[in-house]
């Protein structure tokens, strides 16, 4: 008895889902498209014909054609244009994609049912499932996304039929292989098993349904099990689920993806080095994906430490390798190794900037040197202006853009001794050694007007630029003299809270016991 029957002898689950009156369901066009899938006869033309009747529809499919999917150096401006680009595999795959995106995402949850959660979940597997297709060379990689995206669809059949005790059980699992387990000990079968009756219900092929229920069955079923009953597709369906997986950790540390790697390779035979390929071809197709879906999949600084831990890893796995063949090699490489660890310890992983802890002990440093050698020492306390305004407008995304953006411009006006860290949120501090008040000023200056003369784009074309507010203090200049470090760093950010308070887009300076000094910028909006 092959698995793709063992699935259909469920009696509870057959009925259930028949008289379940929230259960998803897919638009006209969709179901049209998928009964033109299985006339052999039907003429382009007649899948164009239905995709008109849904005009966003034909204006995703038009993106992306456009999208670096592709890479078509011509504009693409018609629907014809883009089907003959994408062909008609794609072109139905794609269409059931975004058709299911938006189906699913107007219908009736539960109230406890994380939507976002298994919407990350399901874009990441179907992005891993293409990657992986064009990876390995498949002609029609655009399947893999769909049968991706499909994967668990189950989740949705469950919390349809089950409610809120179903969304209780899929919050609390300690992982995909936990809830599987969990749903057939509660329900009598699992998502899996409901996800594949779904699609026969939609009317989908064979193989996608096979796809969704064996793509869970890997660790009970044997490479040649699932080839021969399955074809190849649930095997990249299930590699790409362990990637999804590792990204979706609190943490994507390189023990995590060495441990997906180890799932991928049992089931695909993919290298380490094919492997980080495929992560890094994901985190550039990750906005792209993003936008088509209008859903945010990760934020930047899971993107960077997921890369991070990709190139440890293979850094990890090759010195292994050389060690093995030069042992001399060694104590090389640990020197190395703690060296690379010590600087990431140090940097703020979203700008790249140095961090608040390597900050407090760089001032500290530099504090004791500037009173020792009589020297001047400035800092400068800066606040991106109406931050949560770009947050609140562009979603966090923009936001993280933002940062990075303005920490880039920070250090390309930074002389070379100086100190440039983000001290936390949209806050930044830079250090200036040897310099004393009118020097830092006219930095920070140099900083402001550089920030507000680049400005911000987004994905849907809009645009806008930011500026900044700074406080600065010195200390051992004429007779402005701090206790300590912390101190110095005070009144800089005393200095800041008066800048902001007088309409941001400004320079204040610390003085002690006096009137603070306000320095606009040259062409500012204030």
């Amino acid at each position: 008895m092959t698995h793709s029957k063992t699935f259909g002898q469920v009696p509870d689950l057959a009925t259930r889902l028949k008289y379940c009156g929230r259960l998803p369901t897919l638009p006209v066009v969709a179901l049209r498209l998928v009964e033109l899938a299985g006339d052999e006869t039907a003429a382009l033309d007649q899948f164009a014909e239905q995709i008109t009747f849904d005009p966003a529809l034909a204006g995703k499919l038009l993106r992306v054609a456009n999208s670096s999917f592709y890479g078509h150096r011509r504009t693409i401006s018609n629907l014809s244009q883009a089907m003959g680009l994408l062909g008609l595999n794609a072109t139905i795959a794609l269409s059931l994609s975004f058709s299911l995106r938006e189906c699913l995402v107007t219908q009736e949850h539960s109230a406890g049912f994380d939507t976002t959660a298994y919407w990350r979940r399901a874009l990441l597997t179907a992005l891993a499932c293409r990657t992986i297709a064009a990876e390995l060379d498949e002609p029609q990689p655009e399947d893999f996304l769909f049968a991706g995206l499909l994967q668990d669809i189950g989740v949705l059949a469950m919390d349809a039929m089950f409610g809120e005790p179903y969304a209780a059980l899929y919050r609390k699992s300690l992982n995909h292989k936990d809830l599987l387990a969990q749903e057939a000990v509660r329900f009598g079968f699992s998502h899996a098993q409901a996800g594949a009756h779904l699609l026969k219900i939609w009317g989908l092929p064979d193989r996608l349904c096979e796809a969704a229920w064996l793509s869970h069955e890997t660790l009970m079923l044997s490479h040649e099990n699932l080839t021969r009953e399955g074809g190849q597709l649930p095997l990249y369906v299930a590699a790409a689920e362990q990637i999804a997986e590792a990204w979706l950790q609190e943490r994507s540390t390189p023990d995590a993806l060495e441990a997906a790697h180890e799932g991928v390779y049992r089931l695909l035979a993919i290298s380490l080095e094919q492997h980080r390929d495929i992560i890094s071809i994901m985190v550039q197709k990750i906005p792209e994906m993003e936008a088509l879906f209008e859903t945010q999949l990760v934020d930047p600084e899971m993107i960077r430490g997921v890369e991070e831990s990709a190139r440890e890893l293979l850094a990890v796995r090759n010195l292994q390798l050389a060690q093995e063949s030069d042992p001399a090699l060694q104590t090389q490489a640990l020197e190395a190794r703690i060296a690379t660890l010590e600087m990431q310890s140090q940097r703020d992983s979203l700008t790249g900037l140095f961090n608040r802890s390597h900050l407090d002990v760089t001032l500290r440093q530099e504090f004791e040197r500037a009173t020792r050698e009589r020297s001047p020492l400035s800092v400068a306390f800066i606040d991106v202006d109406r931050f949560k305004a770009i947050n609140d407008t562009f979603g966090h995304a923009i936001g993280d853009q933002v940062l990075a953006s303005v920490a880039q411009r920070l250090q390309n006006e930074a002389r070379q001794k100086d100190m440039v860290a983000r001290y936390g949120g949209e806050e930044f501090v830079v250090i200036l050694t040897e310099t004393g008040t009118a020097n830092a000023t006219t930095v920070v200056q140099r900083m402001l007007a550089s920030v507000r003369d680049t400005p911000f784009h987004t994905r849907s074309g809009a645009s806008g630029t930011v500026t900044f507010s700074a406080g600065i203090a010195t200390h051992m200049e004429g007779t402005a003299y701090f206790q300590s470090a912390p101190a110095l760093l005070h009144a800089a950010d005393d200095a800041l809270y008066r800048a902001k308070d007088r309409g941001r887009e400004c320079i204040v300076v610390y003085q002690q016991g006096g009137k603070e000094v306000q320095y606009p910028v040259e062409g500012s909006s204030s």
